[in-house]
C-alpha cells in the first residue's frame, strides 16, 4: 500500500508591497493634499488683509487678543512668502509650523515603513510636555496684550 499523498499547500496570492504601502500612506497623503488644496484655494480667493474676517469671540467681547488672533493673516502671509509679516501677525503660529511639519513627516514615515499600530499608541507627548505647551500658549496670550509688548499683537486690518 502506498502512503496517501498530501494535498499541495496553496498559498494565497501574494500582495504587492506597493499596494500595501499606498494603502498605509493614504491618510497622511490625503490630509496633506486636502490641506494644500484648501490653503491654495483660500490664498487665491480670500485676502484677510482687505476682506471682512470674522472676529475672534474673545476679541469681540473684551478687546483682548487671544493666542489665535492673527493666525489667518499669518498663514496667508506665509503662503505669499512674507515671513516678516507672518511673524508680525502671529509669531506663535510661525514658530509652530516646523513642529507640525515634523510631526506630519514622522507620521508619514511610520506609515511608509509599516510600523505596527501597537507602537503608534505612544504618539501623544508626556503630560509634562502637554502642560508646557498649554502654558506657552497661555503665556503668549497674556504677553501679547501687555502695552509694552505691543509688537506681539497682530496689526489692525485696514
Amino acid at each position: 500500500m502506498t502512503p496517501p499523498v498530501a494535498a499541495p499547500v496553496v498559498s494565497p496570492a501574494p500582495v504587492r508591497a506597493e499596494t500595501g504601502r499606498l494603502r498605509r500612506i493614504a491618510a497622511p497623503a490625503g490630509l496633506a493634499a486636502l490641506a494644500i488644496t484648501g490653503v491654495g484655494v483660500a490664498q487665491l480667493v480670500f485676502d484677510p488683509f482687505t476682506d471682512n474676517v470674522p472676529l475672534c469671540l474673545l476679541h469681540a467681547l473684551t478687546g483682548l487678543q487671544c493666542p489665535g488672533c492673527g493666525m489667518t493673516r499669518a498663514v496667508h502671509a506665509l503662503l505669499a512668502g512674507d515671513v516678516a509679516l507672518a511673524l508680525r501677525c502671529n509669531v506663535l503660529l510661525v514658530a509652530l509650523v516646523p513642529f507640525a511639519a515634523l510631526a506630519w513627516g514622522r507620521w508619514f514615515a511610520r506609515r511608509w515603513r509599516a510600523v505596527p499600530r501597537a507602537d503608534e499608541r505612544n504618539w501623544l507627548p508626556s503630560p509634562l510636555v502637554l502642560a508646557l505647551c498649554v502654558g506657552l500658549v497661555v503665556l503668549f496670550g497674556i504677553l501679547r496684550n501687555l502695552p509694552a509688548l505691543w509688537f506681539l499683537a497682530p496689526p489692525p486690518v485696514v
